[in-house]
């Protein structure tokens, strides 16, 4: 029992001891500061500390013989000091994970998240700052140049491959930064770090949503990345106000290589009996073939009740009957063609037809007809309005 106060004693002096003291930030799995080192700090001032408790204990020992008594106390103090030692380290190893925890929510507050693809690569100013949540990567950049490892406290040459959850800062804005290695990853950008494709349409996205238009994926809006065949098409039914009737649909495709998707499946063959659309084979659809632009355009105006082969050619004349009637402009059409087109640049063209007239002469729009048909919601639709800035 006199033993435990003594533990006790020590560790209440510890309290006092980790409350003044500042620790480097680590993880479990690597901490900054390890068990040995911890038992190496605090079991030297624990034997001066038992000297003076065990030279009491041997004067109360007066029926033991001297090598009983040496024996014991050298026995005792090994004990103690390892029950202590142990103790004291995992008492400083949780205070050392709650303070990297507070450190690392202070770090990451604000930062922007984005999906990066293979090849993608994180650059920007001195102080900008990225951390991986999933998928690896590489440090890059021209010669000498480096990127600080803020968890560790150490710099990063080109070369190395990074890990997750760590914070990295750029130094300087020469090409230095992150290269994604992996398929893709999930990053945090922060104070003007920049990789990948820059979003540019998110109030769109928002405002199809709110209209029932676009719902994302599992993943959320994935505006990042490339429409496939198969989401432009979801698109094309949509904005002609036939989602109800596609999910409704019990008709077979001729196509192979769908997933186990049910609604997929269904929007597909509604598509195909509708001639809307047809495979990239007599048995395959090619449903996560990436779309391009010229097809996405082609679903929209035949939305909006253009003939391909008669209004406009879809390999040829689409971007400027695009161009015509609002759906794009030159400056956007130059980004796509530098950057590729995107997943965002759907949520924008599709929004936007939202406001074209239809071809059939009426004088009327696609947002109209789709409130008539009982797909959009008027006052909705004035709302979305607020998302476009």
């Amino acid at each position: 029992m006199k033993y435990r106060r003594i533990i006790a004693a020590a560790l209440a002096a510890f309290t006092l001891f980790t409350g003044a003291t500042a620790f480097a930030a680590g993880t479990a799995s690597d901490p900054l500061v390890t068990k040995s080192q911890l038992k190496s700090i605090f079991t030297t001032p624990l034997e001066d500390y038992l000297d003076t408790v065990f030279n009491t204990l041997e004067a109360s020992l007066e029926t033991k013989t001297l090598g009983l008594q040496e024996a014991a106390e050298s026995y005792a103090r090994k004990q103690v000091a390892a029950a202590y030692a142990e103790a004291l380290t995992e008492a400083v190893l949780e205070k050392v994970a709650e303070l990297r925890s507070a450190e690392m929510t202070t770090l990451t507050a604000g930062m922007t998240q984005r999906t990066l693809k293979k090849g993608d690569v994180v650059t920007g100013p001195a102080g900008s700052s990225v951390m991986f949540v999933t998928g690896q990567g590489k440090v890059v950049g021209p010669a000498g140049s480096e990127i600080i490892n803020i968890t560790a406290g150490s710099t990063r040459q080109p070369g190395p491959a990074i890990r997750e959850g760590i914070l990295y800062m750029m130094v300087a804005d020469n090409g230095s930064g992150i290269e994604v290695t992996s398929d893709t990853a999930t990053v945090l950008l922060k104070d003007g770090a920049r990789g990948g494709y820059e979003l540019q349409y998110q109030g769109y996205a928002d405002a199809l949503n709110l209209l029932g238009l676009f719902r994302g994926t599992d993943a959320g809006y994935e505006l990042e990345r490339s429409p496939s065949r198969l989401e432009a098409l979801i698109m094309l039914i949509r904005l002609l106000g036939e989602d109800s009737d596609a999910l409704a649909n019990d008709t077979v495709s001729p196509f192979l290589d769908l997933s186990d998707w049910v609604d997929g499946k269904r929007y597909v063959a509604y598509a195909y009996r509708m001639r809307y659309t047809n495979g990239t084979g007599p048995t395959t659809f090619g449903p996560n073939q990436v779309s391009a632009l010229e097809q996405y355009l082609t679903f929209v105006l035949r939305a909006l009740g253009y003939r391909d082969g008669v209004d406009f050619q879809w390999d040829s004349t689409c971007r400027d009957l695009a161009l015509d009637i609002g759906l794009l402009n030159e400056s956007e059409l130059a980004a796509i063609a530098r950057d590729g087109f995107r997943r965002d640049h759907v949520v924008a063209i599709s929004y936007r037809a939202l406001d074209c007239e239809l071809q059939d002469g009426s004088g009327d729009i696609l947002s109209h007809r789709l409130v008539d048909l009982g797909v959009v919601n008027e006052d909705l639709l004035r709302i979305s309005k607020d998302f476009i800035r």
